[in-house]
């Protein structure tokens, strides 16, 4: 067997590879997109597939609250990587009143005093806008969940109505995404940076989160 005859090969056998992943891929997405649609069907939601040349995705949508999971691409190639930057969101938006709060990850355990409250601050800055302004950090729920999330509001007494064993547990469940529960004057929502849920059962523990998180609007 020559060199060319070699190359051939090789090169068939990676295109080969290539169709089987990508046809392998394709039918996993239908079948999740599949049980998506069922699922909202049993359920009464309303199903939107997004279909963009640098986005995909689902809409679920209740009369209550909407529900977005996104995987968008920037379509412009890294200088380093020679790559697109490709990320996923999961969303859960409802409208609502009441004082503005924030349930998020604590990144490090180390106090690192003055120099830790002013990033802190830009954090919440960056979440909230003006609403950062006036928040306190409230110690609400148990050790552990307060070792890994802080909770800032405007009223404490909030705080301590929202958190809930099945709050907690979930928020943990989910902490490698970084979960963020925030009130505003944009209303509530459940944030998970970086990833694109699509079991029904993640989704399923995600509305009944958000049942939560509505159930306290007063």
């Amino acid at each position: 067997m020559n060199d060319i005859t070699l190359s051939i090969l090789v090169i068939l056998a990676t295109g080969l590879l290539v169709i089987l992943i990508f046809v392998l891929v394709r039918r996993n997405r239908f079948a999740k997109e599949k049980a998506l649609a069922q699922m909202a069907l049993e359920r009464g939601w309303k199903l939107e597939v997004v279909r963009e040349p640098l986005k995909y995705g689902q809409r679920i949508r209740h009369k209550e609250w909407v529900i977005e999971l996104m995987t968008e691409s920037t379509g412009r190639s890294s200088s380093t990587t020679g790559s697109s930057h490709v990320t996923a969101t999961t969303t859960w938006r409802a409208p609502g009143r009441g004082s503005t709060l924030l349930i998020g990850p604590r990144y490090s355990q180390v106090n690192l005093g003055g120099l830790g409250e002013a990033l802190l601050r830009q954090v919440l800055q960056k979440a909230l806008g003006s609403e950062a302004e006036g928040l306190v950090e409230v110690k609400a729920g148990s050790d552990a969940f307060r070792k890994n999330f802080l909770i800032y509001a405007r009223d404490p007494e909030d705080v301590q109505r929202l958190i809930s064993p099945f709050l907690e547990t979930t928020l943990m469940s989910w902490k490698k995404f970084g979960p963020i529960v925030k009130r505003t004057n944009q209303g509530l929502s459940i944030e998970l940076p970086g990833t694109h849920f699509d079991k029904p059962g993640d989704i399923e523990t995600l509305v009944k989160l958000g049942d939560i998180v509505l159930s306290q609007e007063y």
